[in-house]
């Protein structure tokens, strides 16, 4: 929660890859706010107001989960929303044609989100959002201590590089 409001001020991509960890971590727990309090809210060393503040807006998250049917998979509508302002904003970027710079930097991750967008079969999803995908499960790669090969690390920087320009952009908009 505090993280969360923290990143969703600094940078939308952080936050979206943080609540996308926050939405497994509630699934990891089966979606129980007992076994949440006792796994993730008792670790913070808060007031009590603050811990349950933080049970609060997990429970809000549970519902939502639920009322959404994405107890499984998937991330909820309001950041699927947030991802699908940050695409759009990506296409009036490329389309207005005078942000070169933002050009040059897609030009270099667009074939690595092609790969990304082959690899996992999502052929209709939006290159932001095929690249905010990847960039979470190289995290849980990351996570796993996965040893990540030096060919995806480079690919992968390019793609970090668009969506870090992409996420300053939002940022300077909705300031």
């Amino acid at each position: 929660m505090i993280i969360a409001e923290q990143k969703r001020k600094e940078n939308i991509a952080e936050y979206l890859l943080y609540m996308y960890q926050v939405e497994d971590m509630i699934r990891a727990n089966k979606l129980d706010l007992d076994s949440i309090e006792q796994t993730l809210i008792s670790k913070f060393e808060v007031s009590y107001e603050l811990k349950r503040e933080m049970r609060e807006w997990y429970l809000t998250l549970i519902t939502m989960m639920r009322d959404e049917q994405k107890e499984q998979v998937g991330h909820l509508n309001i950041l699927e929303n947030t991802a699908e302002q940050l695409s759009e904003m990506h296409h009036q970027i490329l389309n207005q044609g005078i942000d070169t710079a933002y050009k040059a930097v897609y030009e270099k991750a667009k074939a690595h989100i092609e790969a990304l967008r082959m690899r996992s079969g999502h052929s209709k999803v939006s290159d932001i959002q095929v690249a905010l995908n990847g960039l979470y499960g190289l995290l849980i790669l990351k996570l796993k201590k996965t040893t990540i090969t030096e060919d995806t690390t480079r690919a992968f920087d390019t793609i970090r590089e668009l969506i870090a320009e992409l996420s300053s952009r939002y940022l300077d908009k909705t300031n």
